[in-house]
């Protein structure tokens, strides 16, 4: 991974479940949780932030941040501005986007997402629905899988022609990108639809394919309190 570093997106005020980051998982603050969680597959990580509560929290417990514009529309314009602004970032070659609600992530996660820019420009993941009712979710986003093991579209209703766990899956919003390819994102339009459906990666699916990894475990992230509680229950059974 020397050639790849993480960054995770803070943001206190997201519209479904403000503060969440400083929510608790175990004993830690969510933001903390995930931070030890992927610094404990590499050191090539760090907070890309806009609040200063935020900022207090990470210089007291010394964890690797920077500031960044509190406007932007999304995590990956968050993450594409820390890009710009590091110097040292010269020697990556490649971005992985660890969002800050998701607890469970892990170091394969995180290899078959940089596997496949050895063929896409930008590599997402996904995993079976639990169930019919977890997929009609509007909170939990749908991506459609083409033949050849791409990306076919995102939304967050479920298609009444498509059956779940066989073409349209639960999306897992980590992403890796070419440096490059991060930097010309960031710097397109977005969509109506991406407005729309509030959906970022919907404006890259029009111009180019996005490589997507399957997985057989659920990466439960973290929209809800209801979400924030059986993460918990998660962690306590496995301690």
């Amino acid at each position: 991974m020397n050639d790849t570093i993480i960054i995770i997106p803070i943001r206190l005020k997201a519209s479904r479940f403000p503060n969440k980051p400083f929510a608790k998982i175990g004993d830690l603050p969510m933001l903390h949780y995930i931070y030890k969680r992927v610094s404990d597959i590499t050191d090539n990580l760090l907070l890309a932030i806009c609040d200063q509560e935020v900022r207090e929290y990470c210089k007291e417990m010394k964890l690797k941040f920077i500031m960044t514009d509190p406007n932007h529309m999304s995590g990956t314009d968050r993450i594409g501005e820390a890009v710009r602004k590091l110097e040292e970032m010269k020697k990556f070659k490649f971005v992985i986007n660890v969002q800050g609600d998701m607890p469970f992530i892990s170091a394969n996660h995180l290899k078959l997402l940089k596997e496949k820019l050895l063929q896409f420009q930008i590599s997402t993941l996904a995993c079976p629905f639990i169930n019919i009712d977890e997929a009609k979710n509007s909170s939990k986003v749908k991506v459609t899988i083409d033949q050849l093991n791409y990306v076919s579209n995102f939304s967050r209703i479920l298609d009444s022609n498509l059956k779940i766990n066989k073409n349209v899956f639960h999306h897992i919003g980590v992403y890796a990108y070419h440096k490059k390819f991060l930097l010309d994102f960031i710097s397109m339009p977005p969509t109506q639809r991406e407005l729309d459906e509030k959906l970022e990666q919907l404006r890259i699916i029009d111009t180019s394919k996005i490589g997507i990894s399957l997985i057989k475990e659920e990466i439960l992230g973290v929209d809800t309190k209801e979400d924030l509680d059986r993460v918990n229950r998660l962690i306590l059974k496995n301690e």
